[in-house]
């Protein structure tokens, strides 16, 4: 009977993911459902935690109804639909009821739908989340007073995307954007963990992360996102702890546990493929989410990450003249990617389409420059979606090459999409054209469709390597064996050599650990096998059981659903705590027995309004050091406000690097009144070695407040 009203609500949520699948923020009296409008997110703080190969969110959002009309009598519905990456593993949510922070629990929807409807109903405080599809969600929160605001916590896993040198993973800022105020900033802390260092944004180089430190969790990053930001496609990056291509983390449960590994074949074989590629840019402002100055910055930083001195380019861009940085290849180190776009000019990109006579631009110059290397064009274009122009235009470009080298497309279009039928299917935009022409060439093709432009960039840009043909990857132990294997990325016969293996998986036994890789490359059989001592893995926490249960459970969700299946997957997930098709998170308001609030919920968003040395300084209060810059030494004075000092708390003074290690710390000399210090720094460590040039950051805290400094040392 369970899993026949299981099996009843499974096709209720089906059809109800038809109707929201899409990002929406709705705000509703549900006694009165034509009294409605859109949400506003008040304010936002993400935080960020790398787990193996995957990384955890922790978003924190809260909702009001402003603009909307509603009074203090009001008795408002969030309603939040939004969509997350299909490997995502929803595993936390938070619900504030006054100042208490309420932990949901997970149930069965058909128990945890009941209770909140019957709460709803006699208007109680509650909030539950639903899973509708592989990549949708539901979260209602109920009551909010039409004048009044509430906080939840959503927290998350997502798997990595790895390069050589950086490991990167996308920000929820999608979420942000169905906000109907946006928000003027919104605020990222990333927690250091060993190992994982240097936290930036690859679209946004510039914007800083100041290193912290809380006496609870330890120390953290935190950087202050701009408006402008959050409508582009944002990604944290940090420094790859790759060791020879190859990664891995295990948690181990005293003989068996889970491992997590990630696998770069270009590193871990040793093989590399030198690149030359003529990247065309053709934008459509009428067409994208981004203006033409995201779209540049976004593929700026993939090139930075993607090429190195051995490879070559040029950057050309459609305009009314054709725009092209050089007459000649540029090196693909960091240099000449500067110079390149430096030749470019400040605004290179027009608003507008030129894209025949872009390519032909593209195919002249590679042919006038040893007629070798390959094609990237960066389009969003539609106006060639009809097959007898694009067939026309694909002769045309052929007939002009005098030998066929690869043409590859990232297809971007978002907006104002125009749609073609013949041959018995429909087209978007230029898909046809696209389609075709790099089918021909023997390129690649990616459009939109279901993918953010930076990642379908990246995407593009590994598979710009070639491949390894009959690819077989094996793991086991010395002493045991490998099971349970999960592979996060599609390990096919074909494997890009750019592009990571990811898998996780059980063990029995104890390490090493043992990989082996074989294949053909460059119509070459190879063998290679690795031996991972146990001192070079990663230690794990229990998220990765979690991890691996949500990857099971995804298996299971994608399997013809029987009664057995549901029965299995609703079980894992409550035991697990990792929401699923058939389960929901439901947060209650506190009562004096059993419904208690979370003692041991730790609320991040207090870190957030930090004092900034930035922002204006309270009028008894100085934070200065000269110089600074500076070359030898500096002198650094300060003299806190009496908000700062405040009680007992001990005060501590000390210099971070930009990877949040303590570089210097120093016992506080008083000057003169109490609250006023003076210290000089050497540029020197505590064992008194000098320090490299670069950025440091000058902090004063106690336990619950901070003000930075920051300090640039230049020799």
């Amino acid at each position: 009977m369970r899993s026949f009203v299981y099996s009843l609500f499974w096709i209720g949520f089906l059809i109800s993911n038809i109707v929201f699948g899409y990002n929406r923020l709705w705000v509703e009296d549900p006694q009165n459902p034509w009294r409605d409008g859109r949400g506003t997110i008040e304010e936002a703080v993400i935080s960020v935690r790398p787990q193996g190969i995957y990384m955890e969110f922790g978003l924190y959002l809260t909702f009001s109804a402003r603009d909307l009309g509603f009074n203090a009598n009001d008795l408002m519905e969030v309603q939040f639909f939004f969509n997350l990456p299909e490997n995502a593993i929803v595993n936390d949510l938070w619900l504030w009821v006054g100042e208490d922070i309420m932990r949901a629990k997970i149930l069965d929807k058909w128990s945890a739908s009941e209770i909140y409807e019957d709460i709803v109903d006699r208007r109680r405080d509650p909030a539950i989340l639903f899973k509708r599809s592989q990549t949708q969600y539901e979260l209602r929160v109920y009551p909010m007073a039409g004048d009044d605001t509430r906080k939840i916590k959503l927290t998350y896993l997502v798997p990595t995307h790895w390069l050589s040198e950086s490991v990167t993973a996308a920000l929820p800022v999608n979420l942000l954007r169905t906000s109907k105020n946006p928000l003027s900033t919104f605020h990222l802390l990333y927690w250091l963990k060993n190992g994982w260092v240097n936290p930036r944004l690859n679209e946004f180089s510039d914007i800083p992360f100041s290193p912290l430190q809380d006496e609870a969790l330890g120390e953290y990053f935190q950087a202050n996102i701009p408006a402008e930001a959050i409508n582009a496609d944002l990604h944290i990056a940090l420094d790859s702890p790759l060791l020879n291509g190859v990664y891995v983390n295990a948690l181990d449960l005293g003989g068996e546990g889970f491992y997590q590994l990630a696998f770069l074949p270009s590193q871990a074989l040793d093989q590399s493929a030198t690149q030359k590629v003529a990247f065309l840019f053709d934008y459509d402002a009428s067409k994208s989410n981004l203006n033409a100055n995201e779209v540049i910055a976004t593929f700026k930083s993939t090139l930075h990450q993607q090429f190195t001195a051995s490879d070559s380019f040029n950057i050309i861009f459609s305009n009314l003249n054709i725009i092209r940085a050089g007459e000649h290849w540029f090196a693909g180190d960091s240099a000449g990617i500067e110079d390149a776009f430096y030749n470019a000019g400040s605004e290179p990109l027009a608003d507008y389409s030129n894209l025949p006579a872009l390519l032909q631009n593209g195919i002249d110059f590679i042919q006038t420059n040893g007629n070798r290397g390959s094609i990237m064009l960066i389009s969003n274009s539609d106006h060639i979606g009809n097959y007898t122009v694009a067939n026309s235009l694909i002769d045309d470009l052929l007939e002009t090459m005098d030998s066929v080298f690869p043409i590859h497309v990232v297809d971007f279009l978002e907006r104002n999409i125009q749609y073609y039928h013949f041959g018995g299917r429909s087209y978007r935009g230029n898909e046809y054209f696209y389609d075709n022409i790099s089918r021909i060439t023997h390129g690649n093709y990616r459009n939109a469709s279901g993918n953010s432009f930076s990642q379908n960039l990246l995407e593009l840009f590994q598979s710009l390597s070639g491949f390894i043909n009959s690819f077989d990857l094996y793991t086991t132990l010395e002493d045991g064996f490998c099971f349970g294997r999960f592979n996060l990325t599609p390990q096919n016969q074909a494997v890009y050599l750019d592009r990571p293996i990811l898998q996780i998986g059980k063990y029995f036994g104890s390490f090493p650990f043992h990989i082996e890789a074989s294949g053909i490359y460059n119509n070459q059989p190879f063998f290679n096998s690795f031996e991972i001592s146990a001192n070079t893995v990663s230690a794990a926490d229990t998220l990765s059981e979690e991890i691996w249960a949500g990857n099971y459970i995804k298996e299971l969700e994608l399997e013809p659903q029987t009664n057995s299946i549901i029965d299995e997957i609703i079980d894992l997930s409550l035991s697990e705590r990792v929401l699923s098709l058939y389960t929901a998170f439901l947060a209650l308001e506190p009562n004096d027995s059993t419904i208690i609030p979370c003692d041991d919920c730790y609320d991040e968003t207090d870190l957030v309004g930090i004092e900034d040395s930035e922002t204006p300084a309270e009028s008894d209060s100085l934070f200065i050091a000269y110089p600074n810059p500076f070359n030898s030494e500096t002198t650094i004075r300060v003299k806190l406000s009496q908000k700062f000092v405040s009680g007992n708390a001990t005060i501590q003074f000390r210099i971070f690097n930009v990877l949040g290690q303590v570089v210097r710390s120093f016992q506080p000399e008083t000057t003169g009144a109490s609250r006023e210090y003076q210290f000089t720094w050497n540029g020197q460590n505590e064992s008194g070695a000098a320090v490299a040039s670069g950025t440091y950051f000058f902090i004063v805290s106690t336990a619950s407040k901070k003000q930075v400094l920051k300090l640039l040392l230049i020799k």
